[in-house]
């Protein structure tokens, strides 16, 4: 018995190999879209968690007491500091900026609006008062020019910029995100 293998086609060993590696070298660049994708994301992520951070501490500061606010930022010039106000310690008696503190906020929520914990990550956050803003401002026109004016409205709105960065500063994603707002007076809510 013979048996006559001139007949058949099939692939030879360097025609399988060769389409391995094609199929593996394409697999991998879709791989590398997919973990920028990820990437891409969770960055996304971070920074909306950061921006939600921020809208809170903004809500949280026009609660607060418009005249007391106002002092504090303009006339003291203070700003609303982590660093200054920690968890446990926020408005210490020995300075003049920790009674400044005590005077103006429930310095325990205070500290702990400015020191969230997010799924594990901790941030802090800073509020800024803004008071080059009202220069940069165009002066209305038109019928609101005469009911409207600019030095009316400034007694009426404190503009501060919220800052959040993540504690740990060594991570890659440690970039800080603002969000300008502004302080109304509880007479115009």
């Amino acid at each position: 018995m013979r048996f006559d293998l001139k007949q058949e086609r099939g692939f030879t060993l360097i025609e399988v190999l060769a389409a391995i590696v094609i199929l593996s070298i394409v697999s991998l660049v879709l791989t590398s879209y997919f973990v920028n994708a990820m990437s891409y994301s969770k960055s996304n992520q971070n920074k909306t968690i950061m921006v939600n951070l921020a809208r809170n501490a903004l809500f949280y500061m026009e609660k607060q007491d418009f005249e007391k606010t106002q002092d504090f930022f303009v006339t003291k010039g203070y700003t609303v500091s982590a660093n200054v106000c920690q968890i446990g310690a926020c408005g210490d008696n020995t300075t003049a900026e920790g009674q400044a503190y005590r005077d103006t906020f429930d310095t325990d929520s205070l500290a702990s609006v400015l020191h969230p914990r997010v799924n594990g990550v901790a941030y802090t956050i800073d509020v800024v008062y803004q008071p080059g803003v009202w220069g940069n401002q165009p002066q209305p026109t038109g019928a609101v020019s005469s009911i409207l004016n600019q030095s009316s409205v400034q007694s009426y709105l404190l503009p501060v910029k919220v800052e959040v960065r993540r504690a740990d500063r060594g991570s890659p994603s440690a970039n800080t995100v603002e969000v300008e707002g502004y302080i109304t007076d509880e007479r115009i809510r």
